[in-house]
């Protein structure tokens, strides 16, 4: 009996930690990221990125995680294939400064699939293994200056958060967890320079100073928890964090 109270008392416990780790799902998007720029750019008519997605998608998120490296190999010619979609793109600005970003963000992006194409031909293990990340990020950042409001920071700490909220905490990856966490320290010091802030959002510069503000704080709360491996508080914060990031991206983005 006793043995049974405690096993119970066990599962209690762990109950509210497995729905933190769960990935965030937006109900009404039907997408699991905060502001994720590919499926808004897909919304908007964009489907050479709705293509590339969905082949990209199995590889970031099982493939590399659980370094598959033969499904990151035989990626490579699939990723040159989709990306020739997004090449022969011709999209239409309003701004030449929003049309040389896309194409700087495009030329970036060709770069990495170029080399990870190249070494998936030779079955270079380590550099497609390396390069994903990259090329997740470079996805990303195209596809953000494709919307109505382009903000590549805010887009950098919404990659970063899906990685830390979609694949570290659910395979218990500290290692992951520790860096990512790091890195989006880092990236909300970017977003202290108001001179990032896109011009369509410069009148509500105080409220968005404000609201960065105290996503940073719960980032850098996420940042102690780590340096006390207290990852049930590191659960609350990070989820706390994933909540607030999806209403700015719903209020702004």
């Amino acid at each position: 009996m006793k043995k049974h109270l405690l096993i119970l008392a066990v599962l209690l416990i762990l109950a509210p930690l497995t729905q933190a780790a769960e990935p965030p799902h937006d109900e009404e998007s039907g997408h699991g990221e905060a502001g994720c720029p590919a499926d808004r750019a897909a919304e908007l008519g964009y489907n050479s990125f709705e293509a590339f997605h969905k082949i990209m998608a199995p590889v970031w998120h099982t493939a590399w995680p659980d370094k598959d490296y033969d499904t990151l190999l035989t990626a490579g010619p699939k990723f040159k294939e989709a990306f020739a979609g997004i090449v022969k793109m011709e999209p239409t600005f309003k701004t030449k400064s929003r049309k040389e970003a896309f194409l700087k963000a495009r030329d970036n992006f060709s770069k990495i699939i170029e080399t990870y194409a190249a070494a998936a031909e030779k079955g270079d293990k380590e550099t497609v293994y390396d390069l994903m990340p990259k090329l997740h990020d470079a996805f990303e950042m195209t596809a953000s200056t494709l919307l109505p409001v382009s903000y590549p920071e805010i887009e950098a700490v919404a990659a970063t958060l899906k990685l830390i909220m979609e694949t570290y905490l659910p395979k218990n990856n500290m290692e992951g967890i520790i860096g990512s966490t790091d890195t989006l320290v880092s990236q909300f010091d970017n977003l202290a320079d108001t001179t990032t802030i896109p011009d369509e959002l410069q009148e509500k510069k105080k409220e968005i100073l404000a609201e960065t503000a105290a996503m940073e704080k719960l980032a850098r709360q996420m940042q102690e928890c780590c340096s006390k491996n207290d990852m049930v508080h590191y659960k609350e914060r990070a989820t706390e964090l994933d909540k607030k990031l999806k209403d700015y991206f719903e209020k702004y983005i």
